[in-house]
Parts: C-alpha cells; structure tokens; sequence
C-alpha cells in the first residue's frame, strides 16, 4: 500500500493488488486487503470476470453518482438489482464525476467508505469528468489515479486515463474527455488529431474482433447530444463533438453512454444531429445522485434525434442478450415511480423504427420517502442557483439575471 499527499492532505494507506489465475464465469471468490501494522478488512466475496463471449449479461450503469442519501439510494438499489440476478453480471460501469470533492480531499475518503456497499463485492470500472480534472489545480488527478487502477492501456505498460476492456459480448472503450493538458471546456486537446488518445482510440477501434465482441460501446463524460439547457451541446458539447463523432460513426460504434447533465436522455441512431440509421445510439445517464441536484431545463422544442428525456435519480440496466439484441433499461430510484420510464431492445442491423419524443415528468412516490427526495432537490436547485450568481457576480458584476 502507499499513501499520497496533495496541498495539506495526506490520504490513509490505499492498498492495490493483482489477482492471477482467477476462473472467468462469475466464479465466487473472497478477499481481504490490509498489512499486520494496519489490520485486515473483513473477508468479501467478490464474482469474477464472466467471460468474453458470454451470452446474457447484465451491467449497470450510472454517472454522477456524488455522495448524498440519493446516491446511496443508487448503491443501495444496484446491489438489489445486481443480487436479483439469474444471469451473469458484467459489474458496473460508471461515467465519471465520483466523489464530488473538488478539492476538498477528504471527500474522497467518505466517498470510499459510502461506495463500498457496493463496490466492495460488484467490480466497477469508470471513466473521469471534470471534477476528477478540477480536483488538484494543476489537473494531475492524483486522487483518481491513486485510487483507480485502469487496465493498460498501450504496450509500454504505462496507465493512461484512457484504456478498452471486453466483457460478455461486449468491448468497452473508456475515453478520457478531459486530461492535463485542457485549460478550459471550449477546447478539446485530450483527442485532437495527433494526440496519443486519438492514436490510441482508431487503433483499438480497428482491432476489435466482432466475431468475439459484436458490440462496441463507447463511455466518456461529456455528452454532445443533449437537450437539455446545462452543458449545453452548443459551448460544452461542440469540442467533444468536433473531435470524436467521425471516428465513432465510421467504426460502427453501437452506443455512446456520458453522464455530466444530472439527468436522463436516450436518441435515436444519430450522426451530425439527425437520425441516422447505422450510426451509434447516444444514452446520457448523469443522474446517480450528486448533491447539485437535477437538470430539470430542457431545449424546445424537443430535437427530432430525442426519444426519451427526464431528469430523475437513478441508474441503468444493459442486458446483451447475444449477438444481435441487447436491452436497456432506465431505472429509477425508489422513492419515484414509475421504476422503468424507459426501456428498448436495441437490434442488429435492423432499420429504426418511428417513435414520437417523450420528456417524462418525475413523479415522487407518496410518503415520506418521496417527500424527503422532492425536498432534498429543491434545496439543491437553489443551492446551485445561488453559487451561480456568486460566481457570475464576482466576473461580470451584477446579477446573474442582468448579465
């Protein structure tokens, strides 16, 4: 284990290993991690990698997550899922914006502890998001690498914030939208031409064997496809856009997951903001939980290429059947209903069919609990409402709304 140290903080000893030899299948095993100076955790069970070229499994997907009670609400009701399981289980897969502490590098610590009832036995993999790039000054995301251990990425064996995995019949590929070298959101230099990444991302995308991995799904934190009014797709989305929506389209990526807007969104087979048919199908799913509360603003009308837009807590569920069905589906948290808004089997090579766009109202459950949720994201809006005209006083002067 090692320890790292950033402004005047110290992190507890963080402790990593390697295991070998493990029997891919969703094989049960158990763990413990600790030193005799230090102690032991408790022994944890743990389900191993369920293989490449498995038919039928089933990963979950949030972004945003933060930690407050909506996000343990999240945790709590992936394990319920994951535990309902009667197929294999491909983990969870996460959008990036974890902890939420933005400096404040404590937060990383509550952050570990209120994950772990999940993550302590269902293996996450994740990408960044700005406030992974924000969290020390000179943007080296020390805490994210310190305590994320991305596969390899390149030959070289170095650990980039990008890397590809294959899971079921999947290949997952993790781009990294923001890296050390941005200033700023207008700009995009993580994936510009002659960037590493870029040079990375067309070469992965070539190899992937779709005889093994049909499906190739793309995760990154930034969407470029989103209605909704936060992080606009006009200012935040356009670099993104620029940079990487070619080389998706070209390489015949099947769907795109971000997170960012603390909301849910789901298009149709889209290429330069039209429904295309073949062209990879775009899912924002930022709304695990984060104390900012949703992002209950949309663009209207509603653009031709949104099927489903809503801005409720929850997370997802991504069944790959086999070789040319895979269903979603957007669950949301408990104290809404109803529990699925959104769900569709997405079909190989099959033309799409027509729909008519929904924006969905999140409805809370009666009771306390939906009581307590309705009230906890009002006090959140107002919050955010409040810092943004903190912020935009201090640069421009006056307030937000005379700016």
């Amino acid at each position: 284990g090692q320890t790292y140290t950033l402004k005047d903080y110290t992190s507890p000893m963080l402790f990593k290993a390697t295991l070998d030899g493990l029997e891919s299948g969703n094989k049960v095993y158990y763990y413990t991690v600790g030193s005799e100076a230090l102690g032991y955790s408790k022994v944890t069970p743990f389900k191993s990698h369920p293989g490449v070229g498995t038919e039928g499994v089933t990963f979950h997907v949030y972004g945003d997550i933060g930690q407050t009670n909506n996000s343990l609400n999240t945790f709590l009701e992936v394990v319920e899922n994951e535990e309902g399981l009667t197929g294999p289980s491909g983990g969870i897969v996460s959008m990036g914006d974890l902890s939420y502490a933005n400096g404040d590098e404590p937060r990383w610590d509550t952050f570990g502890q209120m994950r772990q009832v999940a993550t302590d036995h269902i293996p996450m993999l994740t990408t960044l998001g700005n406030h992974e790039w924000f969290d020390d000054q000179a943007k080296q995301f020390t805490a994210y690498l310190a305590r994320f251990d991305n596969p390899v990425a390149t030959n070289d064996g170095k650990r980039e914030l990008y890397y590809s995995f294959d899971a079921g019949l999947v290949h997952w590929v993790m781009v990294a939208g923001y890296c050390s070298e941005m200033h700023d959101t207008s700009t995009q230099p993580c994936l510009s031409d002659d960037s590493p990444q870029m040079d990375w991302l067309v070469n992965d995308l070539k190899s992937v064997d779709r005889s093994k991995t049909p499906w190739v799904l793309v995760a990154f934190h930034q969407p470029y496809m989103n209605s909704n009014k936060a992080h606009s797709m006009i200012t935040e989305g356009r670099p993104m856009r620029a940079a990487i929506e070619d080389t998706l389209y070209e390489y015949k990526v099947d769907l795109v997951f971000s997170g960012h807007v603390h909301a849910y969104e789901r298009t149709c087979q889209s290429y330069q903001y039209k429904c295309t048919e073949g062209a990879p199908y775009y899912i924002t799913i930022g709304d695990g939980g984060n104390h900012e509360g949703l992002a209950e603003e949309w663009v209207e009308p509603q653009p031709e290429w949104s099927v489903f837009r809503q801005a409720s807590y929850g997370f997802g569920e991504l069944l790959v059947s086999n070789s040319t069905s895979m269903t979603w589906r957007w669950r949301q948290n408990n104290d809404l209903t109803p529990t699925y808004p959104d769900e569709v089997t997405f079909t190989k090579d099959q033309a799409q069919k027509s729909f008519k766009p929904v924006t969905g109202k999140p409805m809370f459950v009666a009771g306390e609990r939906g009581e307590q949720a309705a009230l906890f994201n009002e006090v959140a809006q107002g919050e955010q409402a409040a810092l943004f005209n903190e912020v935009r006083t201090k640069k421009y002067g006056g307030s937000a709304r005379e700016v």
